[in-house]
């Protein structure tokens, strides 16, 4: 076999480990897992909603899990993380929807949050939520020019 298949082969075979390695995967549609995090989000109301996914990102550690979510649903487009505590349901703790606009200064802090949360669970927030320490750079050089203009939308959970 010549040599340059040879490595050819061996770097097909350690892409799928390299994409493991850090602990981020999509889970597949119709698993328990999915299906849970789908249920979490359409709520009591929206049993009928259908949702479009451009990301599901779900990360474990050790007895707790968090997972990041954007698509389309019921009101536009939308992005959410939500958290696993042991065997508790999955629950919405942070979220970005259409519909709504709130301040720089709110998006920063907001954004900020997310970004402290997902550190806390020993994965790059980048790696879970795609962009989002530099979303979260702009949005507080945003906030420190002009606070009070509106440059995210409709938030939900995060601080408090």
């Amino acid at each position: 076999m010549p040599a340059a298949l040879v490595a050819a082969s061996m770097l097909f075979a350690a892409a799928p480990l390299a994409a493991s390695r850090n602990g981020v995967y999509t889970p597949a549609a119709g698993s328990a897992e999915r299906t849970a995090i789908v249920r979490t989000l359409k709520g009591e109301g929206d049993a009928g909603v259908r949702y479009t996914f451009r990301r599901f990102h779900v990360f474990h550690q050790r007895n707790r899990a968090i997972s990041y979510v954007e698509g389309e649903g019921g009101i536009g487009g939308f992005q959410a993380i939500l958290t696993r505590e042991g065997k508790a349901p999955w629950r919405v703790v942070w979220g970005e929807g259409d519909g709504g606009s709130d301040s720089c200064a709110a998006g920063a802090k907001h954004y900020g949050w997310a970004v402290r949360l997902i550190r806390s669970y020993s994965v790059a927030p980048d790696t879970l939520f795609p962009g989002i320490t530099a979303r979260t750079s702009e949005l507080k050089r945003m906030a420190a020019r002009e606070p009070e203009t509106e440059c995210v939308g409709d938030l939900d959970g995060g601080p408090e």
